[in-house]
């Protein structure tokens, strides 16, 4: 809430501080201004905690009468807007493979007031001071929660596995798991990939979190390596879940051995954001010298 008044960010956060904001930063709504603030209303997506949360976050683009407002370089103009969750409903639409437990249903808004207060924009100075709030920045700091959320499911299934194997055979052979030389590589191979990948994210976002906090002014590397570490970490957590599903056999697929959700959860984090290919894409530019056009670059 950097971009809000201090005194409305209390204000929504309540007393004791209970926010529990869902919603989207992608604008899937409409937004026209009126007197006091904007009527908006908009169908979001992939609302994680939805059922919970007591504020909405509706990123909406603008629009003047009929017709979309432009910037100047012609892109949309975009708005975000916090709203009590009462004045939305929230649709059961999440029906997936995986990550079943962050509850990401869709919502929608029909034509809601929205004081001038409780909108901001990226693209205005934040009221606080603090790295969090630097633009740039923004999604490197959102997207290293989401890499770590994909390096636990990926932890829990080695966890899983590794308990397995001191207690199941397969069908073809009574002979542990554990016992087997190909499973020890397997594993062994699953912990270098996920512990890597982890140290990596460790390190390339620290540097860059006590580089911002310092105030340096060049931040163009560490930028690469931090966006870098957060997309190959997402895929190297999904590649050491794989080894350890396919080390345990035809144990991995029934629901009452615990390989078969992390399995169904990484795969589906795998689809995030964060994960894009096109990130390795705009990360080679960028050291070879290229700016990439993206955000956050």
């Amino acid at each position: 809430m950097g971009w809000l008044d201090p005194q409305v960010g209390r204000a929504i956060a309540g007393e004791p501080a209970d926010a529990r904001l869902a919603g989207s930063i992608r604008p899937q709504g409409r937004a026209r201004r009126v007197e006091g603030g904007y009527r908006i209303e908009g169908h979001w997506d992939f609302a994680s905690g939805v059922n919970h949360a007591r504020w909405l976050q509706c990123p909406c683009n603008l629009w003047d009468g009929d017709k979309p407002m432009r910037t100047q370089s012609g892109a949309s103009k975009m708005r975000s807007f916090l709203i009590p969750a009462a004045k939305a409903t929230i649709l059961d639409t999440w029906r997936v493979v995986g990550l079943r437990g962050t509850g990401s249903h869709d919502f929608t808004v029909a034509d809601v007031f929205v004081p001038d207060s409780h909108s901001y924009s990226n693209s205005e100075p934040p009221t606080q001071e603090s790295p969090l709030y630097d633009p740039r920045l923004f999604l490197i700091w959102v997207w290293t929660a989401t890499v770590g959320n994909a390096m636990g499911i990926a932890r829990g299934a080695l966890d899983a596995f590794t308990e397995l194997a001191g207690s199941k055979g397969t069908t073809t052979s009574t002979t542990l798991l554990r016992d087997r030389p190909l499973v020890q590589t397997r594993i062994a191979e699953a912990e270098a990939i996920l512990s890597g990948a982890c140290a990596y994210v460790h390190t390339a976002v620290g540097d860059l979190w006590g580089r911002a906090n310092r105030g340096e002014s060049e931040l163009d590397a560490a930028i690469v390596q931090a966006r870098l570490a957060i997309t190959h970490g997402m895929h190297e957590a999904a590649r050491s879940v794989d080894l350890v599903f396919h080390a345990a056999g035809t144990n991995a697929v029934y629901e009452k051995n615990p390989l078969e959700r992390p399995f169904r959860d990484i795969h589906v984090a795998l689809q995030h954001g964060a994960a894009l290919p096109a990130h390795m894409e705009s990360a080679g530019k960028a050291l070879l010298g290229l700016r990439p056009t993206d955000v956050g670059w």
